[in-house]
C-alpha cells in the first residue's frame, strides 16, 4: 500500500508546481497592466516587503521610484513575451522573463526589448517579486528601430547620451558566436527549388 501514497504525493507535487506556474505567469501579466494603469498599489502588492527593482530596496521605496519614473512618460505598454522559472524549493523560484514595452516620452514613442532577471517568494498572498534586474537589448525612439538594432550604443533615453546594449552584446556565448569565420557561418541551403 506504500505505492498508491507515493503516486499521490508525487501526483499533488506536481499540480502544485503547475498552479506555481501559472500564477508566476499571472505575475507578469499583472505587473505590465499595474505599471501602464499606474495602479501604484497594486505594484506595491507585487513586490516583497524587502523586495528590490534594479537597485532599488524595500516596497514603499519601489513605489515611490515608480511614481517618480512613470511621471516622465505619458502611456506605456509592457508585454510580457517568453519567460521560464526554476524553482529552488517550494517557496523560491527565479525566472527569466524577455519583454517588450513601449513609452510615450516627451511626446515621442520609445520602443524597448529587455530581459527581466527575476527571483520570486510566495508570500501569503502568493507569489511576489522578491527581486527584479533589468537588462536592455535596445531602448530606440521608434523612427531609429528599423536602422538601430545593428547599433552597439542601442540604448538612448532621449535627452541622454546612447549607451551600450546590456544584450545580447555582453553574453559570452554571443562574444564567442561573433568569433566563428562567416564563411563557416553560412545558413544550409535549401533542397526545394525556387517557386515562381
Amino acid at each position: 500500500m506504500e505505492a498508491p501514497t507515493t503516486d499521490l504525493q508525487a501526483l499533488l507535487r506536481m499540480v502544485r508546481r503547475v498552479d506555481d506556474r501559472q500564477q508566476l505567469g499571472e505575475l507578469m501579466s499583472r505587473y505590465g497592466m499595474a505599471v501602464d494603469d499606474r495602479d501604484f498599489d497594486a505594484i506595491g502588492r507585487l513586490f516583497a516587503p524587502d523586495g528590490e527593482f534594479h537597485g532599488v530596496r524595500g516596497r514603499q521605496q519601489i513605489v515611490d521610484f515608480y511614481r517618480a519614473r512613470t511621471s516622465t512618460f505619458s502611456t506605456s505598454s509592457h508585454y510580457a513575451l517568453t519567460w521560464h522559472f526554476d524553482f529552488q524549493d517550494d517557496d523560491h523560484a527565479s525566472g527569466v522573463v524577455n519583454a517588450h514595452a513601449e513609452l510615450c516620452i516627451g511626446g515621442k514613442t520609445v520602443r524597448l526589448a529587455l530581459r527581466y532577471l527575476d527571483r520570486y517568494v510566495r508570500s501569503p498572498e502568493g507569489w511576489v517579486f522578491q527581486q527584479r534586474v533589468l537588462k536592455f537589448r535596445y531602448v530606440l525612439p521608434f523612427d531609429q528601430v528599423a536602422d538601430g538594432l545593428d547599433d552597439p550604443l542601442r540604448v538612448r533615453w532621449p535627452g541622454t547620451t546612447p549607451q551600450p546594449a546590456d544584450l545580447p552584446d555582453q553574453l559570452q556565448t554571443y562574444i564567442d558566436s561573433r568569433r566563428v569565420p562567416v564563411a563557416a557561418a553560412q545558413p544550409p541551403q535549401s533542397s526545394q527549388p525556387p517557386q515562381s
